[in-house]
């Protein structure tokens, strides 16, 4: 028996384990996916979703099309960042509250690399002005979930400590750029690649942001199953997902316990690997997604289908993690060992496991 039918078989295992369980989820992660005017689907009644106001600068009329359960409508400052393009506040408030919002990130201004200190500094304190004119004037039915940037922990203490003065209101607060040198935005930005910097400013992070008694929320953790897993055990309360319909767009598919898989139009150059005929029939005969059951080779031709695949694996990875955390830590982490044993990120596990065993972020 090959290794990917044997993973294919303990994720049938676990999905079964998953089904006949009694209770209810825990819901102490939420997992956001990111949509944009263009959807990939309407109906999303059931699902927490994230848009950007970035998407909607220039619509004369703002209005959503697809229908969420909840909205989380982030600034795009990350976005406009990269893009050396500047925004206005006043319009992303505007953009927000016509949306709908149930929960709003105000316009923070990122580190990004090659910035010196003075630069950082002064973009930190804009993203803290910009966080209280949103407490000012953001309609109160509106929730404000404030962004942390940071060089240092001493720096780390005193934002946090400012913004929950500005927003004590709020469920969440968000992390961004925390670092310790400017060398370590390697870890957030440019080549996007997880190290051990990013693992340590997370928990340190964590653990201040939760003393303040906030949820976490971090950026990007849940477009894969393996740093959705990471997520979920580091104690991670609510991140977003974006990563199913882009891996989609390049012709990816996620299979469980396996990674990406390739069924594009063949013009890919990097990060080409096909299927198996193991995970093919998987596929046909096996896969719980939506799409599989009604005919799996849409996945060869429709991206959207690959999309709303993507979708379903990383919903049922969360629904597993959350069941197997539940169970308990050595349990949670023995099924880890076994997931990341062949994995590239088998080292940030490793030292993932390591960490957390020495900080106070599950008693917070």
């Amino acid at each position: 028996m090959d290794v990917a039918t044997q993973r294919v078989r303990l994720w049938n295992a676990l999905f079964r384990f998953l089904k006949k369980s009694k209770g209810g989820l825990l819901e102490h992660m939420l997992l956001w996916f990111v949509e944009s005017k263009r959807p990939i689907k309407v109906n999303r009644m059931s699902d927490y979703v994230m848009d950007s106001a970035f998407n909607y600068l220039n619509d004369n009329k703002v209005r959503l099309r697809y229908r969420p359960l909840r909205l989380l409508v982030d600034s795009g400052a990350y976005t406009a960042a990269r893009r050396n393009l500047s925004l206005d506040p006043c319009r992303i408030i505007e953009i927000q509250e016509r949306l709908g919002a149930d929960i709003v990130i105000p316009l923070d201004y990122p580190f990004m690399p090659n910035m010196d200190l003075f630069e950082m500094r002064k973009r930190l304190l804009k993203t803290i002005e910009n966080t209280r004119l949103w407490s000012e004037v953001m309609s109160p039915k509106i929730e404000i979930m404030p962004v942390v940037h940071a060089i240092g922990k001493k720096e780390l203490l005193k934002t946090v400590r400012t913004l929950a003065e500005i927003c004590g209101n709020s469920k969440y607060m968000g992390i961004g750029t925390i670092i310790d040198t400017t060398s370590d935005l390697r870890g957030f930005l440019g080549d996007r690649q997880p190290r051990r910097t990013l693992i340590d400013s997370l928990i340190t992070s964590m653990e201040v942001i939760k003393e303040y008694g906030f949820g976490v929320h971090v950026t990007g953790f849940g477009s894969s199953p393996l740093t959705l897993h990471l997520a979920i055990y580091l104690g991670v309360d609510s991140t977003d997902s974006s990563g199913y319909r882009r891996k989609a767009a390049y012709g990816k598919i996620i299979l469980p316990h396996t990674g990406e898989r390739y069924v594009g139009s063949g013009k890919a150059k990097f990060g080409v690997v096909k299927p198996s005929p193991s995970e093919i029939e998987y596929l046909r005969s096996r896969c719980g997604c939506p799409i599989c059951r009604r005919d799996p080779y849409l996945l060869w031709r429709d991206w959207r289908a690959r999309a709303l695949h993507n979708e379903w694996v990383i919903k049922a990875t969360r629904n597993i993690g959350l069941r197997l955390r539940e169970e308990g830590l050595d349990i949670y982490e023995h099924y880890l060992d076994r997931l990341f044993a062949n994995s590239w990120l088998g080292y940030l596990w490793r030292y993932a496991k390591t960490r957390i065993k020495y900080t106070n972020i599950y008693r917070c």
